[in-house]
């Protein structure tokens, strides 16, 4: 863990005390010096020589850049360059949004799902949970993706239950109805990336289609779905066997999907959004209970079930409830800078934020959780001027962060009482995540969240040097041409210049 005391980097910047609230109990350090400018006062002038020279020149002259690095624990200027420009962070956008979650939420928080019963219809009421139905937190428990509703299936038939009379009743309302950034490019839509956001999540609010050959040529190859579904429908006109390979098209209603072309082999489609995730949350849980023996004679229906104060009615008997923990919820956000798990961070952090400060029956939001995020950096010291959170992710092109702002936060992390929860939710060079195959030549490994869209390049993180040394870096690269290999090379340039390992290793990866 970092401490010590922190620097200030902006002159607008107020001293901060201590804050203490439910979950939220941190401390701000009383004092905060002053950086003034670019400078860099008792950085190693060879350090600093030759972290400039790894920055020059860079591969286009058009190039936009923005660097800060620091000691992590004093706060002390190695580098800053440009360090208070606001640049396109892209994913590292899920930095700040992780940092306000464990502030607001706290570490012991848990996302929860709950199953519920009135004797005649069926509850399904959501909490913003991305974690229902996602691979890798499934497969990391030893389970399958449909365990939940496994267990509660087992529950209901516990109970005696075989038949549900009325309906199964889906809320998703604890986040408004705004499912689709309106800042996100249109070509990005109807991919896993930019996946509908919903209150009530199912299998990353995706979908997965498998084609399996039938047992003769040119007959119809076998569709399957996951999460297994009667929603979703498929016009089938795949032939078996022969050359080429299938292709996947959406139809003429929402949920309806268009398959055709040669299918040789079995062949898995990459996830395609799913159009409206909360009904098919609910269609897979009732398909799951059929399978238990547990009828439903009703409709799925979409309605608000949850109370204006966050409560559940009295009316209601809890059959079974899902937790998804925070530190699951956000390894997903900084290891696999997964965009759903981001978004249904920030809308949920914007919502417990609103509860908190007395807002009246609040949904979570996009706006929300802008709030939620500038008010908890405010409240740590930290300048905001020129940060413009628009969503989560960082996939859209109108956030904007500095560099300074970065390493700013991953300072107050260090301090943070959820500090090594954050630490260990980044991805780790040469282990793990988005840079398991980086960096793996450091002798140890670099805790840092990376980004990358068309003409943007972004890397923070911490890097330990062989001395011991913790350093908090940010490198921003936007606005360039062509590939974005060079400049990945550029920031891993810089993270062995910080190791200690300065000229030698070439980018191997």
């Amino acid at each position: 863990m970092m401490n010590g005391m922190w620097r200030e980097t902006h002159r607008r910047r107020r001293l901060a005390g201590r804050r203490v609230g439910a979950g939220r109990d941190f401390v701000i350090p009383a004092v905060l010096a002053l950086l003034a400018g670019q400078g860099t006062a008792g950085a190693d002038p060879g350090l600093e020589r030759e972290l400039r020279a790894a920055l020059r020149p860079l591969p286009h002259p058009q190039t936009v850049l923005g660097v800060s690095i620091v000691d992590a624990t004093s706060g002390a200027a190695v580098l800053l360059t440009d360090a208070d420009k606001p640049l396109v962070p892209a994913s590292n956008m899920k930095v700040f949004v992780m940092a306000a979650a464990l502030s607001e939420l706290g570490p012991d928080f848990a996302f929860e799902t709950v199953l519920a019963t009135d004797n005649t219809d069926l509850y399904l009421i959501g909490d913003g949970d991305p974690g229902l139905g996602d691979e890798k937190i499934h497969r990391a428990r030893g389970e399958s993706t449909t365990a939940p509703f496994e267990r509660w299936a087992e529950a209901l038939r516990a109970r005696g239950v075989s038949q549900i009379s009325g309906d199964l009743i889906v809320d998703a309302t604890i986040f408004d109805d705004q499912e689709l950034h309106p800042d996100w490019e249109k070509g990005d839509l109807g991919t896993w990336y930019a996946a509908p956001v919903s209150g009530l999540s199912i299998n990353d609010n995706c979908l997965d289609i498998t084609l399996t050959p039938a047992g003769k040529r040119n007959g119809a190859p076998v569709v399957s779905v996951e999460p297994p579904n009667s929603l979703t429908r498929f016009v089938n006109l795949a032939q078996s066997g022969g050359k080429g390979q299938p292709t996947l098209n959406r139809g003429r209603n929402p949920h309806e999907f268009r398959v055709e072309g040669r299918c040789p082999r079995p062949w898995t489609f990459g996830p395609v959004a799913c159009n409206d995730p909360s009904l098919l949350a609910g269609d897979a849980l009732r398909t799951v209970l059929s399978r238990h023996g547990i009828r439903i004679t009703g409709n799925i229906r979409k309605q608000r079930i949850r109370r204006a104060d966050g409560s559940l009615p009295p009316t209601l008997s809890v059959v079974g409830t899902n937790r998804t923990t925070l530190p699951e919820i956000l390894r997903r956000v900084g290891k696999d800078s997964q965009n759903l798990f981001a978004e249904c961070l920030l809308k949920r952090t914007g919502y417990a934020w609103a509860r908190r400060n007395g807002m009246n029956d609040p949904r979570g939001s996009w706006e929300l959780g802008r709030r939620a995020v500038l008010s908890h950096l405010q409240q740590a010291g930290i300048a905001t001027e020129g940060l413009v959170v628009a969503d989560g992710s960082g996939l859209s092109r109108s956030d904007r962060c500095t560099a300074r702002q970065l390493t700013d936060v991953l300072r107050w992390m260090g301090q943070h009482r959820g500090g090594e929860m954050f630490f260990e939710s980044l991805a780790a060079s040469g282990v793990d995540g988005s840079l398991r195959k980086r960096l793996k030549d450091l002798p140890a490994s670099a805790p840092a969240k990376t980004g990358t869209m068309p003409g943007i390049r972004t890397l923070s993180g911490y890097v330990t040097s062989e001395a011991g040394r913790r350093y908090a870096f940010a490198v921003l690269f936007n606005g360039y041409k062509g590939p974005s290999a060079p400049y990945k090379q550029i920031q891993d340039r810089i993270c062995r210049i910080l190791a200690g390992g300065g000229n030698a290793k070439a980018d191997r990866s």
